[in-house]
């Protein structure tokens, strides 16, 4: 097969008329010269056929000819006495018809010198002048007999040379036929021959080479071209197979490109949002400090190529940066000459800083923007001067999103602190002053009796009735002092707030030796420590007025999710309940307990139970503050229960 280069394959063009003849007409012309060689030679065989059974008619009856001479001869041998007229008129009659009769005068050419013609009219002549008068006249002697015989050898003799002369006629014929086929056949032979030569040149041979080129296309080689041929059918389909292939070739080499452009593009994404993950991986799981901000700083540099950064946090003072020590101090005085942009909400945007940076140098200002305020820039040093592409500027300000949010995420977590840290003191406070505070002023009042009744000389058994109630006051006040300590130093570990409130209920049941049930409900839940907080204490608070004043055997603690995404917590006691008309004496432990409940958002409700007893309910927001999407029921947390230690 030739195969030629790409510069030599020729550009497609729609088929039009040439002066080719095409493959098509082509082959139809071989094929109607073979099937009109082939309709001819049939169809003189058919002829010669045809007049050939003719003549053999005509032979057998001109043979019948000879035959009624000799009958015609033997019926008139016959004995005189016998009557034999009829026989010989019906024997002459017979001669007749059969020598008159349409198959042997097929055989007769018209042509009057034909020999045949006039074999033919000599017997007719001999019959008419010599044989039937002869035939008539012939009497019973021996002469005559004999003349007649001789008679009949002459017309029999004629007869023979007839039935000769057609026979000559058939062999001819048959002669002609025999050549005709065999010149048929040596025709069909040759024009098959060439009409396959034409076929293999003009179809087979193109058809091969286009199935070997479209293998070889199959394999991916896009530089196999058919050579070119005549204009015809498979030439336009060479042609069209050529233009295809330019066309493919033309085709996957934009593909690859654009795969290799895709490839290098996904290898870069792949980059930036490995860069992205560590970059929130440092921010988002490590305290944010200046060995954060430096790392995250030199993975920025590592990925981008540049040769020099700084952090300049504009509000807080912090400055970090990497590089030469020459470059480090040009952006370190950058930063504490106004930082370019740091603390202004005002840029938003990447920035390059025109007359800070070298002789093929460029500088650029990154804000650490939170999407509300700025909280500094992150300050960059290229190395040359070219413009970063977009996917490096996209990347950096994502970088420095990412810090910023990072940052706003610190301020607002010192600010949460700042505020759960005043409301702590605040409720510790006013722990202090409704607890501790009110035993020490009411020590201080026992102290001004005792102090007034020494003066005037008392019985000793009234001071040492004042005496008692200063021993009963200071136990009273030392054992709040106690649950404060326990108060202040109450922390919540990794377990959450369902293993705090089971080791409470543990706690109050080995120390009070109270029936406690524990019936958690809860779903998993996500609160901030100090909510938490808040909820662990009110349950103790109600567990120690309960110890303290309730005189109760049994208490039943239940959590639960209600379905207007609130939880409530109630605590139930079978104790001695209260007058909800009258001012209970622990008044100040109820006041703590809504503290916190107003801490939470939520309510906190003390009234007795019907059945005896009193009923401390919470209900507060959930973490959402919505209503709880719908979904398989948690499985509930449940202790029965129990006056032992589990």
């Amino acid at each position: 097969m030739n195969i030629r280069p790409p510069s030599a394959s020729p550009s497609f063009s729609p088929p039009g008329h040439t002066g080719t003849p095409s493959v098509v007409i082509r082959l139809g012309c071989w094929i109607a010269a073979i099937a009109s060689l082939a309709a001819l030679s049939i169809i003189i065989s058919i002829s010669v056929a045809d007049l050939s059974s003719g003549e053999a008619r005509a032979i057998n009856m001109a043979g019948s000819l000879r035959m009624h001479s000799y009958a015609i001869q033997s019926t008139v041998g016959l004995d005189e006495g016998q009557s034999h007229a009829p026989r010989l008129d019906q024997a002459l009659a017979e001669f007749e018809r059969r020598y008159t009769h349409p198959d042997l005068l097929k055989a007769v050419p018209p042509a009057e010198t034909h020999p045949v013609r006039e074999a033919y009219r000599e017997i007719g002549t001999e019959w008419r002048e010599h044989y039937r008068p002869a035939v008539l006249r012939c009497g019973p002697d021996a002469g005559a007999r004999r003349a007649l015989q001789g008679d009949t050898a002459r017309i029999v003799t004629r007869i023979d040379r007839l039935v000769a002369l057609v026979e000559e006629g058939l062999e001819t014929k048959l002669q002609w036929l025999r050549l005709v086929q065999g010149v048929s056949l040596l025709l069909l032979l040759v024009l098959g021959a060439i009409a396959v030569l034409q076929l293999k040149r003009h179809v087979l041979r193109p058809l091969g080479e286009l199935l070997a080129s479209a293998r070889i296309v199959q394999r991916g080689n896009f530089d196999v071209r058919v050579p070119r041929r005549e204009p015809d059918e498979l030439g336009q389909l060479g042609e069209a197979f050529n233009f295809m292939v330019e066309d493919l070739s033309r085709i996957y080499g934009e593909l690859e490109n654009r795969v290799q452009e895709k490839t290098e593009a996904l290898a870069r994404s792949n980059r930036s949002l490995q860069l992205l993950y560590r970059t929130t991986h440092a921010l988002s799981e490590k305290a944010v400090t200046r060995d954060t901000l430096l790392q995250v700083l030199t993975d920025v540099e590592a990925l981008i190529g540049l040769r020099a950064g700084a952090l300049c946090l504009g509000r807080s003072g912090l400055t970090v940066n990497t590089g030469q020590p020459g470059d480090a101090s040009r952006l370190q005085a950058l930063c504490e000459s106004g930082c370019v942009g740091c603390g202004d909400d005002d840029i938003p945007l990447t920035s390059v800083l025109v007359g800070h940076a070298g002789p093929g140098e460029r500088s650029l200002s990154v804000p650490l923007f939170d999407g509300t305020r700025n909280h500094g820039a992150m300050l960059l040093l290229q190395a040359d001067a070219e413009p970063l592409e977009a996917w490096q500027l996209e990347l950096l300000q994502a970088v420095g999103r990412h810090i910023g949010s990072a940052l706003a995420a610190l301020h607002r977590n010192e600010e949460r602190h700042r505020l759960a840290l005043l409301d702590e003191r605040s409720v510790i406070a006013r722990e202090l002053h409704d607890s501790l505070a009110q035993s020490l002023s009411y020590l201080k009042i026992q102290v001004t009796r005792l102090q007034s009744l020494l003066g005037r000389n008392p019985p000793p058994e009234r001071v040492n009735e004042v005496v008692q109630e200063l021993r009963d006051g200071l136990s009273e006040a030392y054992r709040q002092l106690r649950e404060l300590l326990t108060t202040f130093r109450l922390r919540i570990d990794g377990r959450g707030l369902p293993a705090a409130i089971e080791e409470t209920v543990q706690e109050f049941r080995r120390r009070t030796g109270l029936e406690i049930g524990l019936d958690n409900r809860l779903s998993s839940l996500d609160m901030p420590p100090d909510r938490e907080i808040h909820v662990l204490q009110i349950i103790r608070e109600a567990l120690s007025n309960i110890e303290r004043h309730a005189h109760a055997a049994q208490v039943r603690i239940a959590l639960e999710n209600l379905a207007d995404g609130t939880i409530q917590v109630i605590i139930d006691d079978n104790g001695v309940g209260f007058d909800q008309q009258a001012t209970p004496i622990h008044r100040y432990g109820i006041v703590i307990m809504r503290d916190r409940a107003q801490s939470l958002k939520g309510e906190l409700q003390v009234r007795p139970r019907p059945e005896g007893g009193t009923r401390v309910e919470l209900v507060f927001p959930g973490q959402s503050g919505s209503l709880p999407t719908s979904g398989p029921a948690p499985s509930p947390t449940h202790t029965p229960a129990s006056g032992s230690t589990s």
